[in-house]
This record gives structure tokens, sequence and C-alpha cells, in this order.
């Protein structure tokens, strides 16, 4: 404890850079572990401390500093990630005495004598191998602790420029959706200034009887073409609606008259009404109003009007776009992908239009919601991003980068000059927190790339021999363990696992006092087969019996090859023995079934004797009695079956 205090001491008095932090922190280990060894030496010497046998004094020694080693350099990393400082009193304490504990447990279970893993002669391959295991992990962690030096001293020289860079990417994001909203609009202000020039509007205000129909036909084929236009009127002098075509769910209708409504209170009707010939007008982005209420669901409207004059001069009404913002919202969502932080849309006024959907957005449309402003959220935010057409800043919230949409389009339509500006202003903004800018770092910076391909290769390498020592021996053993109690030929339990497991089970049925049955099945006049058709076809055969036979026991049941042609099967809770004599036959049935092997139809029986366990019998005894029922069986009768106990009534 003492010795990690003084070297973190001596470091500070060093005053090395913070650019080279990694070199403190290696020489505060370097010191840590020197004066361990130290430490361990004079242990060792006056017999406080006892070694394991295996090892040597060289060995445990060099051993030990790597453990403390270790350890130091794992501490001094984890003071920058808690944000610590290293020049507290209390870190210092702290820091010492993680690192007496810590070392302090490790040499005591890895390197002295009485420790849980010591006196590795007496203990088996596998123990030796997890030991190593463990002594190779934590040669795994100092090596990564290595790393991570590099990487954080790289992340400190790194950290501000990929800050400053990924704030002038953001920049450049939110230009490109500025760019792009501002297209939408331009493009419907060139339309409304079109639709003011039309020679059939010219015609309705003449009073030609057909002029109106064709009119409306206009603003269908419009909004057929573009979907985003929600609404395409004209509306006289007196704010009265005269043509107007609506998009629904069916495609762009032409409004019947009855149902035209009076606009001439409406902002958007007096402001654009006062404008020149030429000039176009921008709303205001809100919610869309249908007598008197706000239209469900939400339909976000930017309004996009210019006054219309007749041949003389004369100001007969607006011709008006009801532009659905629901298409910019959703580019929107689209370009927030490629946006690192929260991207958010908010008006003039400081109130959310596109982000926060359930807490805040539209807020300004509800009286008892009008507090819920920008400034709500994130005091002091709003008037630094209100003062300046673009920037960033940092705060306690995050990063936030934004932009500023205008919708000035005086030199995009050659519009003549407003004497009153109307155009709105939309702030686009970005909030991101450090952890969106990490997760681009930790994927851009090229030592991070590096670290994981070290890092990969060495546990890659130790993972690699460890899993060959540890594949060679299980694949040998689960080798010997098949060899001993399976058949080769079939797959089936061999004589000796199927006494062990018969002994398990009789043991089991005792306990619970479950019903045992036991089945001795033997081949009928599968001699013949080998003489006749060679030693393959018996081979084959027996193959297929062992696999009709799992087809017809349950898995629960456990089936073995005995020798030659006899088999077995073990029937815990077998049910009645009705259903026993069931089995039984489904059995002799499915070896009556040919076999057909290279062309020539091998036909074989099957003789089975069953013994059903009783309270107290024995092994030896249950195993007697099943086998005299097969032979039994086999002489009265092919391809039949007997039970045991009938055996006892005959006699």
């Amino acid at each position: 404890m003492a010795a990690e205090m003084l070297t973190m001491k001596a470091m500070q008095t060093l005053e090395i850079p913070l650019s080279f932090f990694w070199l403190e922190i290696f020489l505060d280990a370097s010191l840590t572990a020197l004066i361990t060894i130290f430490t361990m030496r004079f242990m060792l010497k006056t017999k406080r401390f006892i070694a394991r046998e295996d090892l040597s004094n060289e060995s445990l020694l060099l051993r030990t500093a790597i453990i403390a080693f270790t350890v130091a350099t794992v501490l001094a990393l984890v003071l920058p990630l808690l944000k610590l400082s290293s020049s507290g009193v209390t870190t210092l304490i702290a820091c010492g005495l993680s690192f007496s504990l810590l070392t302090t447990l490790l040499i005591h279970y890895l390197l002295l004598k009485g420790g849980t893993i010591g006196q590795l002669n007496h203990r088996s391959l596998i123990e030796k191998v997890l030991a190593l295991r463990g002594f190779l992990l934590l040669t795994y962690l100092a090596s990564l602790s290595l790393f991570l030096l590099l990487l954080l001293n790289i992340y400190q020289q790194e950290h501000k420029t990929h800050i400053a860079e990924a704030i002038a990417q953001e920049q450049q994001q939110l230009k490109l959706i500025r760019n792009g909203l501002h297209e939408h609009i331009s493009k419907a202000a060139s339309d409304t200034r079109m639709l003011a020039l039309q020679d059939n509007l010219q015609y309705l205000l003449k009073g030609e009887i057909d002029a109106a129909s064709r009119l409306a036909r206009d603003y269908l084929s419009l909004a057929t073409i573009k979907p985003a236009y929600e609404q395409i009127r004209y509306i006289d002098a007196k704010g009265i609606e005269v043509i107007r075509v609506d998009q629904s769910s069916l495609g762009p209708v032409v409004t019947p008259p009855d149902a035209m409504q009076d606009k001439h209170q409406r902002y958007y009707f007096a402001d654009s009404f006062k404008l020149s010939a030429g000039q176009v007008y921008v709303s205001k982005m809100d919610l869309n109003i249908e007598n008197g209420r706000i239209e469900l669901p939400f339909k976000p409207i930017v309004r996009i009007a210019t006054p219309v004059f007749d041949q003389q001069g004369n100001k007969q009404g607006i011709v008006i776009i009801n532009l659905n913002s629901t298409a910019l919202f959703t580019q929107l969502k689209r370009e927030a992908s490629s946006i690192a932080g929260e991207l958010m849309l908010l008006n003039e006024n400081g109130y959310w239009l596109f982000g926060r959907e359930r807490e805040a957005a539209w807020a300004f449309m509800f009286p008892r919601y009008e507090d819920r402003t920008i400034d709500k959220y994130y005091p002091g935010v709003w008037s630094r991003i209100k003062a300046n057409q673009q920037g960033f800043f940092p705060s306690n919230y995050g990063y936030f980068i934004f932009d500023t949409i205008s919708t000035d389009l005086t030199k995009v339509i050659n519009s003549k000059p407003m004497e009153v500006s109307h155009w709105p202003k939309w702030k686009l903004i970005s909030l991101a927190s450090s952890e969106d800018f990490y997760a681009s770092y930790r994927n851009l910076l090229p030592p991070l790339v590096m670290f994981f391909i070290l890092t990969s290769t060495i546990t890659g390498i130790g993972t690699l021999l460890y899993f060959r020592i540890q594949r060679k021996h299980l694949t040998a053993q689960q080798e010997i363990q098949h060899l001993a109690h399976y058949d080769q030929l079939t797959g089936l339990y061999n004589r000796n696992l199927f006494l062990e497991v018969l002994e398990l089970q009789l043991a089991q049925a005792r306990r619970s006092k479950a019903p045992l049955a036991l089945i001795y099945m033997d081949l009928d006049h599968f001699k013949p087969i080998n003489d006749q058709y060679g030693h393959q076809a018996g081979d084959y055969v027996l193959q297929q019996v062992a696999g009709r036979m799992r087809e017809i026991l349950r898995e629960t049941d456990t089936i073995a090859r005995l020798g030659g042609d006899e088999f077995a099967a073990i029937l815990p809770s077998h049910g009645t023995r009705r259903q026993l004599s069931i089995i039984a036959q489904r059995v002799i049935d499915s070896m009556g079934q040919p076999i057909i092997f290279n062309d020539q139809v091998i036909t074989v029986g099957i003789s089975i004797g069953i013994a059903i366990h009783f309270k107290g019998q024995p092994l030896e005894a249950l195993l007697h009695e099943a086998d005299l029922a097969m032979y039994e069986a086999k002489r009265s009768k092919i391809n039949s079956f007997k039970y045991a106990d009938e055996l006892e009534i005959i006699s």
C-alpha cells in the first residue's frame, strides 16, 4: 500500500505533460513492481512466505513483478475512466488499499504454498491446464493494459481534433438538409407564380362559363403530379374560395361549391393579398385548420401564395398552395440517419416543429402548452441559437450544432423586394452528446483498429494453442469412452454400459417405486444370412434391426447390443402389461418387414423375452429371467414373445 502511494506521489512531482500520461503510468507501475519484488524477496528470506514447491525463487519473483505491474497499470487506467484526480489524498489511499488487496490475493492464490491452486504435482492434467490458463489470462490482461495505454495516449492527442472534425461534418449535413428543404419551398413558390398567370384563370376572371371547370382540371393535374400539394386554391378578393382541390386517400379531388369556405379572416389571406404583382408570400409552418378546428391527424402546412391580377391590373384575389410538410418531415427522418445527434426543427419562437413529437411538438398551437419551448428544456440555449445564422457551442446538455433555414425567395424566383419582410425562418438543430461523437471516433481512429488487430492476434494465438491442447485431450477421452461403452457397428450401448445403466435404473425404480421392464431379443435364423449372403449382409441386417428398434422404442428407453445377434432394452415406466405386449408385437412386426441388400431380399425373425422387475429382485435375477423367457419364446415359436412370470406359472 505504502509503495503504491509513494510512487504515485513521486510521479506527480515529475510534472509529466498530460499528453504523455502513458509514460507516467508506465513508470509508476514499473517502480511499484520493483518495490514489490524487493518486498517479496525479503519475505522469502525471513521465511514469512513459503513458495510453491514447483517454483524457483527467480520464477516466483518474476511472476510477482508481472502481477504487481498489471494491478498497478489497471488501477492507473481506472482513475481517468472514473474521472478521479490522482492528486487527491483520498484517491491515493483508495488506490493503495486496492493495490495491496489485489496483489496480496493474487500472489497468495497463484504463487504461495497453501493456496487453493498450489501443489500442482498432485493435480490432474485438466487441473494443471486450467491453472496454466489462469496464469496466461493474467499475462493477457497485462498485454491488454499496454494496448489500452496506447489507445488512451492517441485518444488524448486526437480527441480535440476529432471533435472539431465531427462538428464540421455535422454542420455540412445540416447544410445539405437546409438546402433540400429550401428547394422544396422554392419549387412550390415557382408553381404558385405560374398558377397566378394561367390563361384559364384569366378566362375565369372574365366570366367565361366553362373556365372554372378547366381551371379545376389544371389544379387536379398539378396535384396529381405533386402529391405534397395538400391544397391548391384560388381565393377571390373577398376571401371566398372559388376553386379548391384537396388531396384525399383516393387522390386529388375538386371541392364542390357548397363546401367552399370563407378565409378572409385567416392571417395568410390578409398578408398575401397585400402583396404586389409577382411577389410571393410564405407563411409560417403550422397545423391545418378546417372549419375552425385543427385537422386530425395533424397536417403540418406551409402556405405559399401570390396575388392574382386581371388584364387591367386590378387585384382579384390570391392563388395559394398548401404544402404538406409531412413530406418534408419524411425527408428529415431519412436525413436524420446521417446525423450523429438528435435532429430538431424549431420555428422563430423556439417551438418544435420536428422532433420531440410526444412532449413538445406543435405546442404553440395549443394555449395550455405555450410554455413548451426549447428554453424550458434547455435554459439559456435559445438566445445563443437565435442570435446567429449558424454555428455550434458546447453545453451541459451536449453540443448544439445549428443552421438557419430561410424562406426568403427573393433571389431564387426573382421576386420583387418586399417593403416588409415576412419570410419565416426555422432553426435546424443537431444536439449531439459526447457519446454520439465517440461512436464515430472509435470507428475512425487508426490506432483503435490496430488495437483490435493486435488484441485479436494475441488472444487468437493463445486461445488456439489452448484449444488444440484441450481438443486433443477431450477427443482422446471421448474416443476411449465411446470404444468402451458403445457398439461400433450399430451405435447402440454395449453390454458393459448397458449393465451400468440397468443398475442405475433399478436403483431409481426402487426409490420411486416406478415399474421397470427388461426385454431380451434374439434374431431368428441369423446365422444362415452370414453363410448365404456374407458378413457384410449380416452387418447390414444388424444395423437395420437397430434402426427399427430405435423407431419403435421411446427416447427414454435404453437399447443395447449385447453381442452377436442379441439385443436388450430397458423400459422404465412402461405402462400396463397390455402396452408391453403391444410394443413387443410392434418389434416383431417390424422385423418381419423384408430387408433389401444389394437387390436381394433378406428376411429375419426375432424372439423376445420380457421380465418385469418386482420389489427386492436383484439385477442378476432380472437378467436371468429375461434370458429364460427369450429362449422359451425361441423354442416354442419363431417371431414370438414370452413373459418371465408366465414361465413360473407354467412350471
